[in-house]
């Protein structure tokens, strides 16, 4: 029996495939649609053992895929239609930040970064979107972008190119896709307490990073979750082709600290 919740949210019976479900804001999505009643396809390149110990084991598969390969998001999709009967909802979050300013990354690393960032997300996009629009479903796409895809910061000029490609990618799929009555959103997370945001910093750097968010404290994945279960949802039925910046207000603040007018 549906929850009010899930009933108001219309997601409960609904199929999902998540990527980067192996962790944090992957992770996060991947369980909280799965309490809400959705089953879940969820893919990463690994898992730790107790990934999903707190889901329904019954509605939830993992697959251990590298996004990057076409054949393999080909092979996500029969196997989600082979075990739940459909695709409803696809969340692209699988990423990689392998760091580097324009003088000193590798060009390996670069081309890594694309393949995951970008061509991955356009992989699973096109091979769930085919099997919607073949079947008449009205489906949804949550792509995951960052804020590093807005504004700028050095050393990582290849994570923030792929991020603000996959913000207009968002928009253009949402516009091909919008006559089939496929949504297509995407959220740019700010600061979100994951291994790969920030699991690299020290306690005098995260204090730092807290004193520019206007809100003052950095979210936890499963708040991010939210934003995205949300675009999955119907409550967001008249959504297509938007970015939700969930970061606190970190964007939004253009002042100088000790700048008096």
């Amino acid at each position: 029996m549906p929850s009010e919740e899930s009933s108001v949210l219309g997601l409960s019976g609904k199929t999902a495939i998540v990527t980067g479900a192996g962790r944090g804001i992957g992770l996060a999505t991947a369980r909280l649609l799965n309490r809400l009643g959705v089953n879940i396809v969820a893919v990463d390149q690994k898992f730790e053992s107790r990934t999903h110990d707190r889901t329904r084991l019954d509605s939830i598969v993992r697959l251990v895929v590298d996004v990057a390969d076409p054949n393999s998001a080909k092979a996500v999709v029969r196997r989600c239609v082979e075990e739940f009967g459909t695709v409803d909802i696809l969340v692209n979050s699988a990423a990689v930040n392998l760091g580097g300013a324009l003088l000193d990354f590798k060009d390996q690393d670069w081309d890594r970064v694309m393949e995951v960032n970008l061509k991955g997300y356009r992989n699973f996009a096109r091979a769930v979107a085919t099997l919607m629009i073949k079947k008449k479903i009205k489906g949804r796409i949550v792509n995951i972008s960052s804020v590093d895809g807005i504004m700028a910061e050095p050393g990582i000029l290849s994570y923030s190119a792929s991020k603000g490609a996959i913000i207009a990618f968002t928009k253009c799929l949402a516009i091909e896709l919008a006559p089939y009555g496929i949504r297509v959103n995407s959220i740019a997370p700010g600061w979100c307490d994951t291994p790969g945001g920030t699991g690299r910093l020290n306690e005098k750097s995260r204090k730092k990073v807290i004193s520019r968010i206007p809100l003052r404290y950095i979210a936890p994945s499963d708040e991010i979750a939210r934003v995205i279960v949300f675009l999955a949802s119907d409550l967001a039925r008249y959504l297509t082709g938007s970015i939700v910046v969930v970061d606190g207000g970190l964007t939004s603040d253009i002042s100088i600290p000790g700048l008096m007018y």
